[in-house]
């Protein structure tokens, strides 16, 4: 890190407003419009348009904050601050503000690192949070820290000053934390209510099923989602052989039509219970970033297991049948 956080504090010896020009790169058809996004505030900008593969956006900044430039999923992130910065859609890069360069000099050693390297990739985050913990640098680094080293980020949390821990990168980030330790094994179920979700068309909580007695395996799916479909069997085999007074299965369609689940259902061999259009209520509420996800209800409502795949799923539930 020596060779990067003095280079970049004195850097910041800048004045903190003035005027920023973008020089932008983007081969794209004369006439294509290029915005310029606060992605914090989500206010757009400037809109321009390309012409021989170039834009340009000019203005005053009043303080550093985190923007992008593009068009649609074309887009590049960076930090806007006053001075001059070069903006490459077709590389994804830019270079040129103080602040930005910091940070992807700090983002390309991070994910040089390798996925294991978990402990080398905190204490470089570590330290560069640290260093920048009054700018946005350290709140963006913070950021990239969370999906290390969950700890180590809600202790550089709190060093944030109230503006940073409320940027939506660092909150996104603490908010998932907070959910994930909240419906941790161990932890007691949250309830929620999803309108009309019944296949009759009338209302359900996840308290019609849970906390009422029996061990409940919740399957979150969707029709359009393959490896949903493939966890059937061991879903199935496993309600076939235990279902009854101490067990049973609760499939719950997210982030899907409902038209298309009523399709699936008329299709696929599900005989247990269904909860339909919850669309991304337990996703957030449960902190579930893909599917299929299994999570396994004692019977008083404490969560038990998360993640149960495959041939995992009989052999669970199984043994906490034979107790």
């Amino acid at each position: 890190m020596k060779s990067l956080i003095p280079l970049f504090l004195a850097l910041m010896t800048a004045c903190t407003t003035g005027q920023y020009r973008i020089h932008g790169i983007y081969t794209a058809e004369d006439g294509t419009p290029v915005w310029l996004i606060n992605q914090n505030a989500k206010d757009t900008l400037a809109e321009t348009a390309v012409q021989d593969g170039r834009f340009s956006f000019s203005g005053r900044v009043q303080e550093p904050f985190f923007a992008y430039v593009g068009n649609g999923k074309q887009r590049v992130h960076f930090i806007l601050e006053p001075g001059s910065a070069t903006v490459d859609i077709d590389e994804r890069t830019a270079s040129g503000m103080p602040m930005e360069d910091a940070y992807t000099a700090f983002h390309r050693r991070f994910y040089g690192f390798k996925r294991e390297q978990k402990a080398e990739k905190a204490a470089l985050a570590d330290s560069m949070v640290r260093a920048n913990r009054a700018n946005l640098v350290g709140a963006v680094a913070l950021e990239d820290l969370a999906h290390v080293d969950a700890d180590r980020f809600l202790s550089l949390y709190e060093l944030l000053p109230a503006d940073l821990q409320a940027f939506y990168l660092v909150k996104s980030a603490y908010d998932a934390i907070m959910i994930q330790r909240t419906t941790a094994p161990g932890q007691p179920f949250t309830d929620y209510l999803i309108e009309g979700g019944n296949p009759d068309g009338t209302d359900v909580k996840l308290s019609d099923y849970v906390g009422r007695g029996r061990y409940i395996l919740l399957d979150h799916w969707a029709s359009w989602c393959g490896p949903c479909k493939a966890e059937m069997p061991y879903i199935k085999k496993t309600w076939e052989a235990f279902h009854g007074d101490r067990f049973d299965v609760v499939s719950i369609a997210v982030s899907d039509k409902r038209a298309d689940t009523e399709q699936a259902l008329s299709t696929l061999d599900m005989p247990w219970n269904q909860i339909l259009d919850a669309q991304r209520i337990p996703l957030e509420l449960y902190g579930v970033n893909a599917i299929p996800h299994l999570i396994l209800f004692g019977p008083d409502g404490t969560i038990l297991h998360r993640g149960l795949r495959g041939e995992d799923i009989y052999a669970t539930v199984a043994e906490l049948l034979s107790r």
